[in-house]
């Protein structure tokens, strides 16, 4: 308790000091969304009278189809439904810009692989006018361990693990949850053995996650059923994280007519991804008819720290607004607006590795890990 008081009672003083350096500054929802208003790999291949109508044709239907993927990636399955289907002149008002590449052309036909971009502010009034609830603060990423069943026989680092082979070329490196898979290389086969992973060896996950500079690991397990052409896919993934229970989930494939394993495997994967993605949106819906101001001290050790605190607090989606307040060698105050509610802002500030904690009535943020308050409180 006594260094809690002596903490605060610097931070008094500070306060009444506010007026050394006054800086103000305002940002409006900043460039750190940039990937997740972004569609790439959309494939378009339309054909027409005319060369030049069918190009027009397939440009309209990829912007389209990059509008569906945006929003399956911001909101839930069972919202989406409320949006409707927005008219090619909706869709336009929501493009920033595109580009293409890989371009085929005849005299009737044009192919292509496009890259959108949307306008984050029509894409949230859009979504937010038809009363559909989304997230839009990406979370760090997410370290898969697949481990294979088939046969009698458990494969993680052995070859053939097609189920590895499928996550090293099917991760979703982009969106609300970037998925990473492991290489497999001599350090990952030290660090964890299949049946470590399937046991939740915590220490060794955490370990593994921590090199692909991840902090949640998901143990998913691929057992394969049945005869050739009619097999069964069955996961069941658990994630792990450093703090909380372990959350377990599963999937079920089954392969259809004219369908490899592999195809399979690869719609399991992309069934475990979504799940993924879709516990992490439910956690952290936005309400932007709520939020509040914060005021809160950052302890810096000098201005080049501050600058990159300041890049990583002001690039959230979550931080309306923000002005300093006073600054000096030691410590900044900063006013925050932000929408939903102070844990969801938590929790976009631990995905940039910093830390939100209260301390009587005062509010502080500093580098996860860390404790720069204590030095503050006795430094004068």
């Amino acid at each position: 308790m006594g260094k809690e008081a002596n903490v605060l009672r610097g931070f008094r003083k500070i306060r009444l000091l506010a007026g050394i350096v006054g800086v103000s500054a305002s940002l409006s929802f900043p460039a750190f969304a940039q990937d997740i208003f972004t569609v790439s790999g959309v494939h378009v291949d339309e054909s027409a009278e005319t060369a030049a109508a069918a190009r027009d044709q397939a440009l309209a239907i990829g912007q389209r189809r990059a509008f569906d993927e945006i929003v399956a990636r911001l909101a839930l399955p069972e919202d989406r439904s409320r949006l409707g289907t927005p008219n090619q002149s909706d869709i336009n008002n929501m493009v920033r810009d595109f580009g293409v590449s890989n371009e085929k052309t005849s005299s009737v036909r044009y192919i292509a692989d496009m890259t959108v971009r949307f306008k984050e502010t029509e894409l949230r009034n859009y979504m937010r006018f038809r009363d559909v609830s989304f997230a839009e603060v990406q979370s760090k990423p997410v370290i898969i361990v697949p481990v294979y069943h088939s046969g009698g026989y458990i494969s993680l680092w052995d070859d053939p693990n097609p189920w590895r082979d499928i996550w090293s070329r099917n991760v979703a490196t982009s969106g609300l949850v970037p998925i990473k898979a492991p290489i497999g290389d001599l350090q990952d086969i030290g660090t964890v053995s299949a049946e470590q992973a399937e046991n939740g060896a915590m220490d060794r996950l955490n370990n593994l996650a921590r090199r692909y500079g991840a902090n949640v690991s998901v143990v998913a397990s691929a057992t394969v059923t049945g005869d050739a052409g009619a097999e069964v896919v069955d996961v069941t993934a658990t994630r792990y994280e450093p703090s909380g229970a372990p959350q377990i989930f599963g999937v079920r494939e089954t392969t259809v007519a004219g369908e490899s394993l592999n195809e399979t495997l690869v719609r399991a994967a992309k069934s475990v991804q979504d799940q993924i993605a879709d516990g992490w949106k439910r956690a952290n819906l936005i309400n932007y008819g709520t939020g509040g101001t914060l005021m809160v001290f950052v302890p810096i050790t000098g201005l080049a720290d501050w600058a990159k605190i300041e890049s990583r607090i002001f690039d959230l989606p979550v931080v309306r607004a923000s002005r300093v307040v006073a600054m000096s060698r030691r410590e900044v105050q900063l006013a925050l607006e932000y929408v939903g509610s102070v844990e969801q802002l938590r929790t976009a500030l631990a995905q940039q590795n910093l830390s939100l904690s209260q301390m009587g009535d005062l509010w502080f943020i500093q580098p996860a890990g860390t404790d720069r308050l204590q030095g503050l409180s006795t430094g004068g």
